[in-house]
């Protein structure tokens, strides 16, 4: 990470948009020493939320994706995500949906692919999946969701004919700690946009009514790192005493009786 680069991009935004640091540093919350500090370079004790905020006032984009081997993190990530995708088509299968994977769609500007595109012609209901297995920027991501919600349903009753009277938006998630805890942590700004959690969700999947917006925790067959849970052992306590008595059978009884 070149910081001296970074902080020299914070200063020419700022300068840009013909902003003080003191400016920057009221709507951001922070000090002037702070936003200082950043446009220096000199920020590796700054809170990643803190560094986010300031960007926001800039208008900026943050993008903090770690860097990992080359080739073989994108093969992971990718693993990663056609697992989840796969046990998000099992179950929509099970509930009677038609599918397609890796939808594209191009309008006027807007375009993109939907990881699942979802069908109930019996319903009328159509699906729109977003399967993400990390997470770098949760506010791009319901962006390019909502973006999706307005988009897709003309798409797909231009190019496919579906005609949807209900239309839902579903983010997968791995039913992982790291993931729960990312929603929970930004709860109001997620329930904002996919106020639904995994109940809810799978109910309408199972009978589809009415508009949907929420988040699907998922398992698959990937842990991504996490251990299971295991539980723990249990002592058994032997008892130590000599058995007598008519009940003693076997070798318990032979030694018993030459102690005799």
């Amino acid at each position: 990470m070149d910081r001296v680069k970074i902080g020299n991009t914070f200063r020419a935004i700022r300068v840009e948009l013909r902003l003080r640091q003191s400016d920057v540093a009221a709507r951001a919350g922070v000090s002037q020493q702070t936003v200082s500090d950043l446009e220096c370079g000199r920020f590796g004790t700054l809170a990643i939320g803190t560094y986010c905020r300031m960007a926001e006032v800039l208008g900026a984009d943050v993008q903090l994706a770690p860097h990992w081997r080359g080739p073989k993190l994108d093969r992971i990530l990718d693993r990663r995500h056609a697992l989840l995708q796969n046990a998000a088509v099992e179950l929509l299968t099970r509930f009677g949906w038609e599918v397609r994977t890796e939808f594209s769609f191009n309008r006027y500007g807007d375009r993109g692919s939907v990881d699942i595109l979802g069908w109930q012609p019996n319903r009328c209901a159509l699906l729109i999946v977003e399967i993400k297995t990390e997470i770098v920027s949760l506010e791009e991501t319901l962006r390019v969701l909502d973006m999706k919600r307005r988009v897709v349903p003309i798409v797909a009753r231009l190019e496919r004919g579906w005609l949807p009277l209900c239309v839902a938006n579903v983010l997968v998630l791995p039913d992982a700690s790291t993931h729960r805890r990312l929603v929970e942590r930004h709860a109001s700004l997620v329930s904002a946009s996919l106020p639904e959690r995994t109940w809810a969700v799978r109910h309408w999947l199972a009978e589809p009514s009415g508009p949907l917006r929420g988040v699907l925790f998922l398992a698959n067959t990937d842990t991504g790192g996490t251990k299971p849970k295991v539980p723990p052992s249990r002592r058994v306590r032997v008892a130590r005493y000599a058995p007598t008595g008519p009940h003693l059978v076997g070798s318990a009884q032979i030694r018993a009786q030459n102690r005799r």
